[in-house]
């Protein structure tokens, strides 16, 4: 009976080894399915020439997107004015000319205080440079020791024969001047007929594209995505611009109580550049500082500009902003940031414009799919 009894026990684990080390913890199990190397592969070759595409694609790429992302804000405006009667048509047209006559009576009315500025920088960079002489004689001696160094290590070349430079001549300032604004007015003409099309025809086009659709669960399914795509992002947007907006009329009236030139341009500069998270206030913010240091003498009269911007930034983006935005979508800061440089690093400054409207289309996108719910909730929360 006692042999059996012990027969049924599992056997005890062999003794280890003399000088065999103990494991620390218990060995990792395998992994529940191997996987293939040829799908790594193939993955990998496809964000490669994903990113190559967007990148050498960006002149064609960017007015799309930017077309796309404001189609998705004055998509309401254009139903509204179809639900009174006017055809789809003539409401995009109308919400195409509206905003970029906006936009060019904002530029007319901020050309010439921007203009004043561009004049007075020579004289801004001399009174700088006098108002920071001790920062700029550190700079000088450094500059001096280098150049110093440079000529003893040609000194102490063995004789060697002189190199001959060869310069290569760019194109004049003036030419470079001209060719960025032919490619301005370029992609701001594509910019307009893509808005419009997409305005008058999105609708329609997406009907179209799920009506190709044979399962109705699909049809059901993606008319769905796109209905939610659309209110939230448009919602989102319109939410953004409502307070950026109330930012920059806060900070022109700040500016303008503390007695700084242009208040009405930092304004506008401050609504504009709130549009890309962590990075637009933190250069707002040193051009204030630039800007108070050429206007005011005394440290507390300098610092008191930039200051009272942090402040004003601080209670929006966290408490105004996340109070009021996260209702309706929530971004994790952490992707928020990486989008930002990733874009920016894409498509230069329109790029990190359009990272957070980018971001919260694939985190809709990416919670409407079951495969890519776990990237949904890691772009979210």
């Amino acid at each position: 009976m006692t042999d059996r009894k012990f027969a049924s026990l599992p056997p005890a684990p062999a003794a280890p080894l003399p000088g065999t080390p103990e494991p620390a913890t218990e060995p990792l199990p395998p992994p529940g399915h191997r996987r293939d190397p040829l799908a790594i592969a193939a993955v990998g070759l496809f964000v490669i020439a994903l990113l190559f595409t967007l990148y050498f694609g960006r002149d064609v790429l960017l007015p799309i997107m930017l077309a796309l992302i404001l189609s998705f804000l004055l998509r309401p405006l254009v139903r509204a004015l179809y639900r009174v009667g006017l055809p789809e048509g003539i409401g995009a047209a109308i919400m195409v000319v509206t905003l970029f006559g906006g936009v060019l009576l904002a530029i007319y009315t901020l050309s010439a205080p921007a203009a004043e500025w561009v004049n007075r920088m020579p004289r801004v960079l001399h009174e700088l440079e006098f108002k920071l002489g001790d920062l700029r004689a550190g700079i000088e001696r450094a500059r001096e020791a280098s150049h110093q160094i440079e000529q003893l290590t040609k000194e102490t070349g063995n004789g060697a024969a002189p190199v001959r430079e060869v310069v290569v001549r760019g194109p004049t300032l003036m030419e470079q001047a001209v060719s960025q604004v032919e490619s301005v007015i370029v992609n701001v003409v594509i910019l307009q007929v893509l808005l419009y099309f997409f305005l008058a025809r999105g609708r329609h086009t997406l009907e179209a594209l799920i009506g190709t659709m044979r399962n109705v669960d699909d049809r059901v399914h993606y008319a769905m995505v796109a209905a939610t795509l659309q209110q939230n992002i448009a919602a989102y947007l319109l939410t953004i611009t409502v307070i950026n907006v109330a930012l920059g009329t806060a900070t022109g009236l700040m500016m303008w109580m503390w007695g700084l030139p242009n208040p009405a341009l930092w304004g506008v500069l401050v609504a504009l550049a709130n549009y890309i998270p962590f990075i637009g206030p933190a250069v707002m913010t040193g051009v204030f500082f630039l800007v108070s240091v050429l206007t005011f003498e005394g440290i507390g009269a300098i610092l008191l500009p930039p200051l009272s911007f942090v402040a004003l930034t601080t209670i929006e983006g966290n408490v105004l902003t996340p109070m009021i935005v996260g209702r309706r979508l929530s971004l994790n800061p952490i992707a928020v940031f990486v989008s930002i440089l990733f874009w920016g690093w894409l498509w230069g400054i329109p790029g990190a414009l359009l990272a957070v409207p980018i971001l919260a289309i694939l985190k809709i996108l990416f919670d409407a799919h079951e495969p890519m719910k776990p990237v949904g909730a890691l772009l979210g929360g």
